[in-house]
């Protein structure tokens, strides 16, 4: 309850000290008309007008910190945050102490709005080590470092909820293959099955070709003696109509030749 509520006072806060310190107007003002009139259309909340004479501030003084900072925040204004931080990163070569320190906590600003939380707390720890006073780079800097915190765990959780995802995934691929190896091994069993049944019945058939070919010969030799019975008988009748006929040719009288 107590991590909730701490969260939610950081949220807070964040809100309240994510606004661009502005600088420049007493150190430009005298210097340069643009970088006036910008200041003061910033103050007035009118940011498109500000960055307007920015710009021309910064083309005829592209080496000055100064110039750049006061753009950045012209464009931090209007949410161009990308822009922004690169204008705070130029500034960040100011030889001013103060304006140093302000672009690098301005520059964790623009990357905190990026929800780029570790370079938004580098930012701010280069601000510490340049103003180690600085209260508010110190609350931004506890709360870029939460949400880094956060943002890592986020990911770890995905990662860890990717990798049981994954790993369910594999599981199923597993269990597909197994299904199809099983059906596969019971395709082979129902044609090795069907291979032995024919097998079977391959050898019944011949068993019972041998069978009636065992028994073939004995119906051939009954069949033979019967035909051999029966020559016999009808060579005893054959001959004995010969005999007959011979009887009978010596019994009759010879022939007279006139």
């Amino acid at each position: 309850m107590g991590t909730g509520r701490r969260s939610r006072s950081l949220d807070l806060l964040a809100l309240l000290t994510l606004a661009p310190l502005l600088w420049g107007f007493g150190v430009l003002e005298k210097r340069d008309v643009e970088v006036e009139a910008g200041n003061a259309a910033l103050k007035a909340g009118k940011a498109e007008e500000a960055l307007a004479h920015y710009d021309k501030a910064v083309g005829k003084l592209p080496a000055d910190a100064g110039a750049h900072f006061d753009r950045g925040a012209a464009l931090y204004a209007l949410s161009r945050f990308d822009e922004a931080g690169q204008e705070f990163l130029r500034a960040t070569e100011a030889k001013d102490g103060a304006l140093k320190a302000s672009a690098f906590y301005n520059l964790g600003n623009a990357f905190f709005k990026k929800d780029k939380f570790k370079e938004a707390a580098e930012a701010y720890k280069r601000t510490l080590g340049l103003n180690p006073a600085d209260k508010l780079a110190k609350w931004n800097l506890e709360i870029a470092l939460q949400k880094q915190k956060d943002e890592e765990k986020k990911k770890d959780d995905q990662k860890n909820q990717d990798d049981k995802n994954k790993d369910k995934d594999k599981d199923k691929k597993d269990d597909k293959q197994k299904d199809k190896k099983d059906d596969k091994k019971d395709d082979q069993q129902k044609k090795d099955d069907k291979k032995d049944k024919s097998g079977e019945q391959d050898q019944k058939n011949k068993q019972d070709q041998r069978d009636q070919k065992d028994q073939q010969p004995e119906k051939s030799g009954e069949q033979q003696i019967d035909a051999v019975l029966d020559n016999l008988e009808r060579s005893s009748k054959d001959l004995e109509k010969e005999r007959a006929r011979a009887r009978a040719v010596r019994r009759a009288p010879p022939a007279r030749d006139w």
